[in-house]
């Protein structure tokens, strides 16, 4: 895909990308509860994306509205894994995510400025580290190679907005070095973890061809994404960021899936 053809391409066909994953269904397996566990780590990182977004009035797709799915969504598959969950640590691990949750969920309704947005932030990194003891615990109990590539697969939507929850605090000239640092570790985990995706021996042919759209659109990304000199194209990255996002969902979904 071009830059003059991406650029070109209909507000109304963008649009269609922003509802990710808004129904969570009861679950009633494991590749479900990990797939609904594992979209928790992605909002985690999105609340504080469409924050910056909002700060900045970079407007695409938007971000109040994925602020407040977010924080709906979350609450849902909070009280979805709380129903499915068996063993002690797992229950245990939702325990400590739920208490983290509030916290999170009060701080992201308030105020949008730098200041609160670097506060939300530090509190969105104790809640991915919440939501992933969750993960852990689910594949645990799994206990099988789908739920690794249900795992890793899930993942990549969190390493999709944490890619770009960073790029957009440092595009808002908030000054803090370790955000470059976590933003070039985020590009380096997606593109390994894509790789072991993209050879896996679970993958369909309609999987493989969804990989296929995410491999175009990371190398689209790279080719985008403009950091030197202070210069930030956030309006881009929100947009390739987002396409990565929907297609990794559906992704995981159809991993889930896979008997």
């Amino acid at each position: 895909m071009s830059i003059a053809n991406y650029f070109a391409a209909p507000i109304v066909f963008l649009s269609l990308l922003v509802p990710v994953g808004t129904v969570a269904e009861p679950i009633t397996d494991y590749g479900e509860a990990i797939n609904q566990a594992g979209r928790q780590r992605m909002l985690s990182q999105r609340v504080v994306k469409a924050f910056a977004q909002i700060g900045q009035s970079v407007l695409f797709a938007n971000p109040r509205k994925q602020l407040d799915s977010a924080s709906e969504l979350y609450q849902v598959q909070l009280n979805n894994l709380k129903a499915f969950s068996v063993s002690t640590q797992t229950q245990q691990a939702l325990a400590h995510a739920e208490t983290v949750w509030k916290n999170y969920k009060k701080l992201a309704s308030g105020e949008v400025n730098s200041i609160n947005a670097v506060k939300l932030n530090a509190l969105s990194e104790t809640l991915l580290q919440a939501s992933q003891r969750v993960v852990e615990a689910l594949v645990q109990e799994a206990g099988t190679e789908k739920a690794h590539i249900v795992d890793l697969s899930g993942r990549q939507r969190m390493l999709s907005q944490r890619i770009a929850k960073y790029y957009l605090l440092l595009s808002w000239g908030i000054d803090d070095s370790s955000y470059l640092n976590e933003f070039k570790q985020a590009e380096a985990e997606f593109s390994l973890a894509l790789t072991e995706l993209n050879d896996s021996s679970l993958n369909t042919d309609e999987i493989n061809q969804l990989l296929i759209k995410v491999n175009k659109q990371w190398h689209f990304f790279q080719l985008t994404k403009l950091m030197d000199q202070g210069d930030y194209l956030p309006s881009i990255v929100a947009r390739t960021t987002e396409t990565l996002l929907h297609d990794m969902n559906r992704v995981t979904g159809l991993y889930a899936k896979v008997e």
